[in-house]
């Protein structure tokens, strides 16, 4: 047997590997905190990666070979952003059903992962050393604007649902040098609640790091008493909109000021929020973002869908793809000094709209803004299949659930009328899909 190919051979190619992965990743975080104060170089490493991207993509895979043909696009026309518009948009119908034509004939070593399926069935994405290694940089950089250093900041990471196993702590290595813990915040007993409660007393100053509903969770549970109180140095939220509400409750609870990240499977770490947090930095050098209204470009600072466009990833390239947000993008400078093209506003997600009796679409925008209340923890609103509406809420302790349901019904009966039937019904927990994210509008209702 050759002595790369015996098992100590094969496994010191794989730390020789990962030890190159991660050097090259610090290399590239270097650079991408340098260019981010010099527009010309973010436009020109955009360019180049855009330009590289389309090429490959037409040489070598069957869903961009067929659709350039179909549409008479040459390769060489692709040159910029802007070109883009040139190419149809990609949806999450298309990607899932022809999952196998997004792939090369020579597959690189990649990794498996799924969308949240929060807006339907989950995707699965297949992500190649090039777009862990950019992705790893861009978080590296955001981090450094955060005022967390490459290395020696304890991360206390959250686990996403009630079911996901508990991990031990462990040194991390991609995005910087931590020693990365972790806590179930949905387990207020046994084991797991002990564990976390000893973390939370032990850690001085981690950087917590979550998505919106486990640190909100963790919120509420430390405010109820059962964690302890703790500050972190930093409080990163991903995965789902941060509403105002929920800001102010994780701040004023863990004394810390809350940075979202804008981050999608399909395409990454997209954008952040800096210490200003007045808009999402883009990670231009990594991702295009464009809005869209009707499928069309949006008018400047019009909400529209988010259409995403991944540069490092060759394993399963993304193109001009719908991942079924809402945002508006801004030309404001922010203060900060980072040159960075922004997102003004994540405005949340694409959802199931339902239809009343009377023929009338409602969006599902406008029925989530109804449950916009103070003494309310979670929601979620459901339409069955005979058209009526089931809403069920969970709600602060010594609650008076006869007076807030008297309003929450005054709210909905103003904005739909007398139809549909509308029950309103407290309950003690909302389950979260298997990403950790919950539907909140549900239609089960099929118009005639």
């Amino acid at each position: 047997m050759a002595e790369g190919n015996s098992p100590q051979g094969i496994k010191m190619n794989k730390i020789l590997g990962k030890i190159g992965l991660g050097m090259e990743t610090y290399r590239q975080a270097y650079l991408a905190v340098r260019r981010q104060f010099e527009p010309s170089k973010i436009t020109m490493v955009q360019n180049l990666k855009l330009q590289r991207l389309i090429h490959y993509s037409f040489h070598h895979i069957k869903y961009y070979r067929e659709l350039f043909e179909r549409e008479g696009i040459k390769p060489e026309q692709i040159k910029t952003a802007g070109d883009l518009v040139k190419i149809p948009l990609l949806t999450k119908e298309e990607l899932r059903s022809r999952f196998w034509d997004f792939l090369p004939a020579e597959l690189p070593g990649c990794r498996i992962s799924r969308t949240s399926g929060s807006t339907g069935i989950p995707v699965c994405i297949l992500s190649d050393r090039s777009s862990r290694c950019f992705n790893s940089a861009a978080v590296i950089r955001y981090r450094n604007a955060l005022g967390i250093p490459i290395a020696g900041r304890p991360i206390l990471s959250l686990l996403k649902t009630e079911n996901e196993q508990a991990r031990n702590p462990h040194w991390t290595f991609m995005q910087g040098i931590h020693k990365t813990y972790y806590i179930n915040p949905y387990i207020d007993s046994g084991h797991p609640k002990e564990y976390a409660r000893k973390i939370l007393t032990r850690l001085k100053k981690p950087a917590l790091i979550g998505i919106t509903p486990a640190v909100k969770t963790l919120a509420y549970k430390i405010r109820d008493g059962v964690f302890p109180p703790f500050t972190p140095s930093a409080i990163l939220t991903t995965g789902e909109h941060l509403s105002c509400n929920v800001r102010d409750l994780i701040e004023s609870t863990l004394g810390a000021k809350v940075t979202d990240i804008y981050a999608c499977n399909e395409a990454g770490d997209v954008a952040w929020q800096c210490s200003q947090a007045a808009g999402y930095h883009i990670n231009v050098d990594n991702c295009i973002v464009e809005i869209v209204k009707d499928d069309k470009p949006a008018a400047e600072g019009q909400t529209g869908e988010v259409v995403i466009t991944n540069l490092n990833r060759f394993a399963m390239p993304i193109i001009r793809y719908k991942n079924g947000d809402l945002a508006r993008l801004t030309n404001e400078p922010c203060l900060c000094g980072c040159r960075l093209p922004m997102i003004a506003e994540i405005a949340g997600r694409t959802g199931e709209d339902i239809f009343l009796p009377n023929g009338k679409k409602m969006p599902w925008n406008r029925l989530k803004s109804l449950m916009n209340h103070p003494l309310i923890r979670q929601f979620q609103i459901i339409q069955n299949d005979d058209g009526n509406l089931a809403v069920k809420y969970v709600c602060e302790n010594q609650t008076d659930t006869k007076q807030l349901e008297d309003l929450l019904l005054y709210r909905y009966r103003n904005l739909l009328g007398d139809l549909p039937s509308i029950e309103i019904k407290e309950v003690k927990t909302i389950a979260a899909g298997p990403g950790g994210k919950s539907k909140l509008v549900i239609s089960n209702y099929k118009p005639a």
